[in-house]
């Protein structure tokens, strides 16, 4: 029986795959749909409870994320991504302002050109990525740890959302870890999941 990094480094090849083959209408579409859900009356409405959020600038396949920004940065909300630090050598969580110019980090990742680390404890809502999830909030990152650490620094209760295509999400349970932190909901271009009730229906079903 393989351990469970092993299965984690067999499914990321495969999921890699699978959203790799997403055509760009779907992503585009995708990124106008998230922010539909993330912020319509009839959905989530985020934006009616919360003011700061954490999120990332999406690069190549990943789940875009500019939609998003721009429904944020219309409505007022603060905004921070993550930022390579070289003091703390690893990321840290940096604000993002409209039109703020962007450079390229040293893993190739664009981030804000200001320099300075958000003040975290302000963070409502963060907007997570990943390669694959389960309906339950499992999340499958991309093995290096860093959006696990990021999660980390955030207070308790911040709620987590999980942003991925139809393709990234199964009803079995992916492979976790006790590092691992769950996600309270998944967006995707088609429809949105409340992970916590998953959960607990989950534990429901099992007593």
């Amino acid at each position: 029986m393989s351990s469970v990094p092993e299965a984690k480094a067999q499914l990321r090849l495969e999921m890699k795959a699978r959203r790799a083959a997403v055509p760009e209408v779907v992503r585009r579409a995708a990124g106008q749909a998230a922010a539909a859900a993330l912020f319509s009356p009839k959905t989530l409405d985020l934006l009616s409870r919360f003011r700061c959020f954490a999120s990332y600038l999406n690069v190549g396949p990943e789940f875009p994320t500019d939609e998003i920004h721009y429904a944020l940065f219309c409505a007022g909300a603060t905004l921070c991504v993550p930022r390579f630090s070289t003091t703390q050598n690893g990321y840290v969580w940096a604000a993002l302002r409209p039109g703020e110019p962007l450079i390229r980090g040293p893993k190739g990742i664009p981030e804000p050109a200001s320099r300075g680390m958000f003040p975290v404890a302000e963070v409502d809502v963060v907007i997570v990525p990943g390669l694959a999830f389960d309906v339950c909030g499992g999340r499958l990152g991309y093995g290096a740890g860093v959006y696990d650490r990021l999660l980390t620094r955030l207070r308790p209760g911040t709620l987590r959302v999980a942003l991925a295509f139809d393709c990234q999400v199964q009803k079995a349970p992916l492979p976790q870890e006790p590092h691992d932190l769950p996600m309270d909901y998944i967006v995707t271009e088609s429809h949105w999941i409340d992970c916590r009730l998953a959960r607990r229906s989950g534990r429901e079903r099992h007593v």
